[in-house]
């Protein structure tokens, strides 16, 4: 039987390689210097660019054993040899000058800003102090500083299915603080928390994507989680830490699932491009015929409009006509008179008066008496005269 080679995942991203290795990327981490370097060390990156969230003073108790020692030396060789009266009053002076020194500067302690120290009294918590300048006993230790300002931490997961099982990659970006830095130092170190924040935000992701759908698990990129933030702020309160905001910076599926989306998507945007064409037309042809509507209700009206206007002109006419007959009749004669003045000023034209029977009853006579001996009929000439017309 033969083996067959399986195609090995996809890798994440160079930034999320981190979640994939077998040594993870750590983001969160503590420094041990001495407490007069603090401010530069909370302020300096490392080689890797990371920023340390807690400072462990080298000397947690602040007097200068050199200086002491020095003027202690001093003093006694004053003291103990037989030197000349200057010169061991110089070293006595100098011996408690280096003593004084070495003791009053423990009394002062500086915090950098942005952090807060833990005090320690007989190795218990006393107090935590802010920021500045403070007179604080020498028998009082600073075991920590603590940053106090907001903290980013990538989250990346791989292969997280969702609702059908689609795995998709994402990546998250969270933001705490260390709001009680006493239960934070002494319940974890930095290194240990930042595997704790990862596998609280691993967890709270894959939560989140397999409650939601393939279909809208990439309008979950680059929007502000709050279901996230709870679920991650309840996992990590008990270190003395609360969650600001998670935002999900990106979503990855697989390229034959974001082949398909596209596709999808351009195939609505056809869809919604013909309905609305569709409609555009359907809008248009109803325009037409609302206003070919109106057209006819237009025509309509007109006619009617004329109509009322012939009957009130005839109804008016009447009424004038039926008020003077008289000027009605002399309106007819001055007419009748006019068409006669026209007819007799145009040689073409032929007025009938009588019936058609007296008209050529009168042209045969006229023919008759006008014609000579020996000369046709009167018929046929008319027939002659006829075809001439014609």
């Amino acid at each position: 039987m033969t083996e067959q080679s399986v195609p090995a995942p996809e890798p994440l991203p160079a930034d999320a390689a981190g979640s994939t290795s077998s040594e993870p990327y750590i983001q969160l981490t503590q420094a041990r210097v001495p407490l007069e370097d603090a401010a530069d060390a909370f302020g300096v990156p490392d080689a890797s660019g990371r920023l340390p969230i807690v400072i462990l003073p080298s000397a947690p108790y602040r007097i200068r054993n050199s200086l002491v020692i020095g003027g202690l030396i001093l003093a006694v060789i004053g003291l103990i040899f037989n030197l000349e009266l200057a010169l061991r009053g110089g070293m006595l002076i100098a011996g408690i000058l280096l003593v004084f020194l070495g003791v009053f500067q423990s009394f002062i302690v500086r915090v950098p800003e942005g952090s807060r120290a833990i005090l320690l009294k007989r190795g218990r918590i006393d107090r935590t102090i802010g920021p500045g300048n403070h007179i604080i006993p020498p028998w009082i230790a600073v075991s920590h500083l603590v940053t106090t300002r907001e903290i980013p931490f990538d989250v990346p997961v791989a292969e997280v299915p969702t609702q059908e099982g689609l795995r998709v990659s994402i990546e998250v970006l969270l933001t705490f603080g260390i709001v009680r830095p006493e239960q934070f130092v002494y319940a974890i170190s930095a290194p240990d928390f930042d595997q704790v924040c990862q596998a609280a935000g691993q967890d709270a992701l894959r939560m989140l994507i397999r409650s939601t759908s393939a279909e809208h698990v990439l309008d979950l990129a680059g929007s502000e989680s709050a279901q996230l933030a709870e679920a991650m702020g309840a996992a990590l309160s008990a270190y003395g830490v609360e969650v600001v905001r998670v935002v999900i910076l990106r979503i990855r599926p697989p390229d034959e699932f974001m082949r398909s989306m596209e596709g999808r998507r351009i195939a609505a945007v056809q869809r919604e491009e013909e309905v609305e064409r569709h409609a555009l037309e359907q809008r248009r042809q109803a325009d037409r015929e609302s206003l070919e509507r109106q057209r006819v209700e237009a025509r309509r009206e007109l006619i009617e409009l004329e109509g009322s206007n012939e009957a009130l002109r005839l109804e008016r006419l009447q009424e004038r006509l039926a008020s003077y007959p008289e000027a009605a009749r002399f309106d007819l004669e001055a007419a009748r008179l006019d068409v006669a003045r026209a007819l007799a000023g145009n040689t073409r034209a032929m007025l009938q008066v009588g019936t058609g029977g007296d008209i050529a009853s009168a042209l045969v006579m006229r023919d008759l008496a006008d014609e000579p001996d020996g000369a046709e009929p009167p018929t046929a000439r008319a027939a002659a005269r006829r075809t001439r017309s014609s």
